[in-house]
């Protein structure tokens, strides 16, 4: 299967990911060396765009109207790629500041880390860590606790930390949103960010992470204890995926509506206790999300979907949904 993986190398902990690519590193690997295990012991610069002019800056001196942002040359290649054109006011974030932002976390045991790795030319990077222990749903019904780090190095989005709890018995991935929003922190690229992330790091994200996680467990503990009746599964699943016009075209049950069912019927993905459960329903859902075939041919595009993109959305949103409908 095609993927975009930056230089087809990650570092990951554990089973061996998606794509059957990877670096396996011990379980208490530090920041360095899972840098360099995932292929992203470079630096990125910023440098003047062609073309630029300079313009006055308001306290003195000048700076150039638009920058390149390019990453060091990575083994043979010829030439250092341009990762994206931004802003003088453009604050570059290197690799190694970013893993650094977690490690207050390891050297305490609250944290280890998990993958680590690049997408594209090394545009986005990113590095997910496992917390301590996990939530229990049901007998047999477990969720890993994990936070993800993502840092864009071409100027079309902020860094992010986000969760990313996994289903154990099915490994699909349930995006969380913390209090008020999606993104755990969401720091801009500017001449502070590094202030932020020192003082975000311990204290607030400790805080954070364990409110998070303690009103998931009880968003889970609710979902598995109430059934799915017709009632409510129709109402969820217009909510989450209404019909489309094909579908109300052709009749009968929707085509995603179909795939649902069949996610429910499969014993290896959804334990015989919670399916006829909103739990179980709310996560065929997601194992639909995951799994489903889409028009891109790399693997990774899976990953982004789920960790940045529309379907991390959906999967915060279907845990809203689910949860509003265990009143009704």
């Amino acid at each position: 299967m095609g993927h975009n993986l930056f230089r087809e190398r990650m570092a990951f902990v554990g089973d061996l990911p998606w794509h059957n690519l990877g670096k396996e590193v011990s379980p208490n690997v530090n920041s360095d060396t899972m840098l360099q295990e995932a292929g992203l012991g470079w630096k990125v610069r910023k440098v003047p765009a062609t073309g630029a002019r300079r313009v006055p800056k308001r306290r003195g001196g000048s700076e150039y109207e638009r920058c390149f942002v390019t990453r060091d040359l990575v083994d043979k290649e010829k030439e250092p790629p341009v990762l994206g054109i931004v802003s003088p006011r453009y604050e570059v974030l290197q690799n190694h500041e970013a893993f650094s932002f977690f490690e207050p976390f390891l050297e305490a045991g609250h944290a280890r880390y998990e993958t680590a790795g690049a997408l594209g030319n090394g545009e986005r990077v990113w590095v997910q860590v496992r917390l301590g222990e996990p939530l229990t749903v049901a007998e047999g019904d477990i969720v890993n606790r994990f936070i993800l780090l993502a840092n864009s190095h071409d100027g079309r989005g902020a860094l992010t930390l986000r969760f990313t709890p996994v289903r154990v018995v099915c490994q699909n991935t349930l995006n969380l949103a913390a209090e008020g929003g999606e993104h755990v922190v969401n720091v801009r690229h500017s001449r502070h960010m590094r202030d932020r992330l020192a003082s975000e790091q311990v204290v607030f994200l400790l805080r954070l992470v364990e409110q998070t996680f303690a009103r998931a467990a009880e968003q889970f503990a609710l979902l598995a204890r109430t059934a799915a009746t017709k009632e409510r599964r129709d109402r969820f699943l217009t909510a989450v995926l209404p019909p489309t016009k094909a579908d109300k075209t052709a009749g009968g049950t929707p085509r995603w509506w179909q795939a649902v069912d069949d996610a429910l019927a499969d014993t290896r993905a959804t334990p015989r206790a919670t399916r006829q459960s909103m739990w179980g329903l709310y996560n065929a859902i997601t194992r639909v999300e995951d799994y489903r075939e889409t028009r891109e041919a790399s693997s990774d595009a899976r990953l982004d979907r789920i960790w940045f993109g529309r379907g991390a959305e959906l999967k915060i949103k279907a845990l809203a949904q689910a949860v509003a409908l265990c009143d009704a």
